[in-house]
Parts: structure tokens; C-alpha cells; sequence
């Protein structure tokens, strides 16, 4: 990150941060000391985003001039701001410009930019810097890069991924509703739902191949590669799926390697199972092509000491997450900020038993040093993914109780306040699901008048208002 911004930027960028997860009011020597900035410059800094920053967005305030504090409106997050200074960054608009290859040069780059020459080849160099540690190059004339076609790809989608919903969508020349045509038929292919999010995640890499292919930029496949691809390409069955619509867009048939890769970059985002039969088919493939992963995996969702089932969903997540990986090697962490601490974040596992467990399992199969290579990307996401399973799995232990009562929704509001006023979520929490009792997802029912209709789980039938004696049938259920 702090190679796609310019010093100022990266800098005020960690302030709103500081201020955003801090959530209070800090002290102006405290926050200068903590970017190691004087009183001045950090003054030069809060009124350098304030003008950036619409104050309806966000503002920083400052009290008795001694104190700062961030005010924001409900719509405006962290992963926004970031996206706001990577899309108004000249590195954002250099990388633009080379995947529509603009042809610029250090020249016509300056004029555009309204800087100097000199200016224009810092920036450039700095560019070329972080490309360097994704094992990629960036010619100066005319302006481009060049590389590992795959991780070009990679690198597009990344800083493209990032600068969304700032940059509105990116590629004009490309139709959304037809990419969304083919995201619908490939959930139902696959028995998979992206939410709207991953969607557009799914289209902004989709759009990238294209433009990619548009521009004849082949891939260039190792012959390691070109075996894995073949076993996806099998596996998942790829020459039935429909490309029909992106084909239109192109004007021209896809190659099978290029819808492979489409193909794939959906694991480049997040979706839940729509049938379990397509959970099993992800975990399957692992375990029939890529067995030391697979083994990996599991090693890493038992440090959660979650139940079977969140085991093998776990698992599929961090098999799916660790895909992205196969074929781009190493990446640097190039669009991340050192974020102010998070209190808010669950922390039951510790970082460095993660780490440790880590290492471990990379050194099981060459198929696994990429977890070596890039620990600082992928610490922190498999730290998170295990804290929540766990966080999560101790929710589960507790007793899932779902309120009917014969007078409607006041009067279950009246029951579970009543309840609890004798059990605390220590204990039990409530399932607001509105299934019907076939499929109810809790674990205990209590209703104000008897159900006859046979359900899975037990039923305890109160009286409303509850008596003592209620309460005592749930304290013996609970076995308090």
C-alpha cells in the first residue's frame, strides 16, 4: 500500500485509521507521535483530508485544539476510504491506463498528470518497485507490464478489486448485466450463491481476462500448470459450462485454458453451498489431486475445535482461499495498511500458534511453500477465518430456543424478555429463523399452546404469562 500511495497519502491514510479503530478522542501528540510526524505536519495532514473528503463523508474533528476525533456518516467504512485514495492515486490510474494500453510514455504520463518528468519517473520507479516483488516488470516506453501473464492478471484485479465501489465500474466497454448472465448460470452449474459483493468481485476478474484476451495477452502456462489445469478442467467438468456470454462480449470463442481461468477466478471470492453435494465436490477434488493440501487444511481447522460439519466448510474456505495461490506463486501484500488495532476483533487463538501451525504444514509438500512465501498475506486472513470459526462454534454449544406463541410476534417479544430475565445468552439465545417445524433450526421449542405437529426437537409447552414451575421444566432441561 504504501507503494501505491505517495508518502502523504500512505500517512494520512494510517491517521484515518488510527482515529477510525480507535473510535475516540486522541490526543494531537499521541497521534503525531504514532506516525512520527511533528504537530505541524500533522496539522497540514487533518486539513489535507478534510479538504479531500466531502464532510458529509467524513471529518476530522478537533477540540480544544489539543484533540481529534473522526465523525463519518452510516455509509462510509474503512474499506471505503481505502478504495477512495487507491482509485484518486496516480498508481491507479497508470495501471488503468496500461491495461487499455494507452501506449503512455514518461512524457505524456507528466503532461497528463500535470507534474515534472522527474516526478513522473519517481513515480514510476516506485511502481516498478512493487511490481519487482510480484515478480513483474514495468517498461517505461512505452508504459507497461510486463510478465508472468497470470500474475499480471492477479495484479490487475487487485488494485481494480480494491478501488471498488470508488471507481464505480471500471470497464465501460463491457457489459455487467451480460458477466451477471454468466455468474447466474455458473451458481447453478456449481450449486453455489455469491452475495452481491462477491459478484462484483467475480465480474471485475472476469472483465480483466477479457480485456486481457481482447488485447491478445495469452496465457503462458509451465507445464506443472498445464497438468493441474487439465485435472480442473476434467474435475469440474469446465467444457460443459456456458460461455456464451462472454463470448458475445468478445465477439469470439474463448480458448478452453482461458475459461479454465475464468473458470477459477471465482475462488478468488467468497460464496456459500447451495447443496451439499457442491461442498463435497470442492473438498473431493483436493483430496483426489492435491492431497497434502487437503491434509494441511484440515491440520489448520482443528486448531478451531469446531464440530464435523463447520469443519468441512472450514476447510473447503481455507482450501479455496489457499487456490489462488497455485498458479501466481508469490504476491506481495500489496494493497494493505497497517490498521490501527481493532478491539473489536476476536482474538481466542493466538497469532504466532497460527504462524507456527503455519510453517509446519508448508513443509509437507512442495505443493505448499507458497504458504511460506506469502505469510504476511496469509497470516492475517487464516488468523481471522479460525478465530471466527471457533468464536462461532462456542455460539453453536449454546441453547438455541425458538419462542411460538399462539398470540404472535408481541407476545413471543414478552416471552423471551420473561425468559430472559432468568437466563442469561451465557446459556441460550434466541432463533429468530421462521422456518416450519419440518426443518426448524434451533434446539429447543417453547410455545403458549400445544403443538401437536411432530417436529425433531423437544417442545416445552408454557403458560403465558410463565409460571415458576416453566421456568424450573427449562433450568432442568438447560441440567443447571
Amino acid at each position: 500500500m504504501e507503494k501505491i500511495l505517495t508518502k502523504s497519502d500512505y500517512r494520512q491514510l494510517r491517521l484515518l485509521s488510527l482515529l477510525f479503530f480507535k473510535n475516540e478522542v486522541v490526543a494531537k501528540n499521541d497521534a503525531a507521535e504514532y506516525l512520527e510526524i511533528s504537530n505541524l505536519t500533522l496539522n497540514k495532514d487533518i486539513t489535507a483530508i478534510n479538504s479531500f473528503f466531502s464532510a458529509d463523508v467524513l471529518k476530522i474533528q478537533t477540540y480544544k485544539r489539543k484533540w481529534i476525533f473522526l465523525s463519518r456518516n452510516n455509509q462510509t467504512n474503512f474499506a471505503l476510504i481505502t478504495a477512495t485514495m487507491i482509485y484518486t492515486s496516480q498508481a491507479y490510474r497508470i495501471a488503468l491506463s496500461t491495461l487499455n494500453q494507452d501506449e503512455e510514455t514518461p512524457v505524456s504520463l507528466a503532461n497528463k498528470e500535470f507534474i515534472s518528468k522527474s516526478l513522473a519517473y519517481n513515480k514510476l520507479e516506485e511502481l516498478d518497485n512493487l511490481l519487482a516483488e510480484n515478480r513483474l516488470i514495468l517498461n517505461k516506453t512505452p508504459i507497461e507490464i510486463l510478465g508472468n501473464e497470470l500474475s499480471i492478471r492477479f495484479f490487475y484485479f487487485h488494485i481494480f478489486d480494491r478501488s471498488y465501489p470508488r471507481s464505480g465500474w471500471p470497464f465501460p466497454e463491457i457489459s455487467l448485466d451480460s458477466i451477471y448472465t454468466y455468474i447466474y448460470k455458473i451458481e447453478r452449474f456449481m450449486g453455489i450463491n455469491l452475495s452481491p459483493i462477491a459478484k462484483v468481485d467475480y465480474a471485475i476478474a472476469i472483465s480483466v481476462h477479457l480485456k486481457r484476451i481482447q488485447n491478445d495477452h495469452p496465457l503462458n502456462l509451465t507445464e506443472k500448470q498445464l497438468l493441474y489445469w487439465q485435472q480442473i478442467i476434467n474435475f469440474y467438468e469446465i467444457e460443459k459450462m456456458d460461455f456464451t456470454d462472454l463470448e458475445t462480449i468478445l465477439s469470439q470463442e474463448i480458448m478452453v485454458n482461458e475459461k479454465s481461468i475464468i473458470f477459477l477466478s471465482l475462488f478468488l471470492c467468497s460464496f456459500t453451498y447451495s447443496k451439499k453435494e457442491a461442498l463435497d465436490k470442492i473438498l473431493n477434488y483436493y483430496k483426489t489431486f492435491r492431497p497434502m493440501r487437503y491434509k494441511a487444511a484440515e491440520v489448520l481447522a482443528e486448531l478451531s475445535n469446531v464440530d464435523e460439519k463447520d469443519s468441512k466448510f472450514l476447510t473447503a474456505t481455507l482450501l479455496v482461499f489457499f487456490g489462488k495461490y497455485t498458479f501466481i506463486g508469490k504476491t506481495a501484500y500489496i494493497l494493505e495498511i497497517e490498521e490501527h488495532e481493532n478491539n473489536n476483533k476476536i482474538n481466542r487463538i493466538d497469532k504466532q500458534k497460527i504462524e507456527q501451525k503455519l510453517l509446519e504444514v508448508s513443509a509437507y509438500a512442495g505443493d505448499l511453500e507458497f504458504i511460506r512465501d506469502n505469510m504476511k498475506a496469509i497470516l492475517p486472513y487464516v488468523h481471522e477465518l479460525l478465530n471466527i470459526a471457533s468464536w462461532l462454534s462456542q455460539e453453536h454449544e449454546k441453547l438455541h430456543v425458538k419462542v411460538i406463541s399462539k398470540n404472535g410476534y408481541m407476545w413471543e417479544e414478552l416471552l423471551k424478555y420473561q425468559i430472559r430475565q432468568h437466563f442469561s445468552e451465557e446459556y441460550l439465545i434466541f432463533s429468530n429463523n421462521d422456518n416450519g417445524l419440518g426443518d426448524i433450526d434451533c434446539d429447543l421449542i417453547i410455545t403458549d399452546f400445544p403443538i401437536l405437529e411432530k417436529t425433531a426437537v423437544e417442545i416445552l409447552t408454557w403458560n403465558s404469562p410463565p409460571t415458576d414451575l416453566d421456568f424450573e421444566m427449562l433450568r432442568k432441561f438447560i441440567k443447571l
